[in-house]
């Protein structure tokens, strides 16, 4: 089971990335590439591993 942050943008594209441990809601941004002004709505998804 991870977990991944689900970022909706002011332009209404969607932006995905699987949390890592340690990381901060700034270095997820970063990672997206994107800034808290573009953000419109986050929401957190729990998914299982299916293997």
């Amino acid at each position: 089971m991870y977990q991944m942050r689900v970022f909706t943008l002011r332009d209404g594209t969607k932006r995905k990335i699987k949390i890592e441990e340690g990381m901060t809601l700034q270095d997820e941004l970063n990672k997206v590439g994107i800034t808290e002004l573009d953000v419109f709505q986050m929401q957190l998804v729990i998914e299982n591993d299916k293997v």
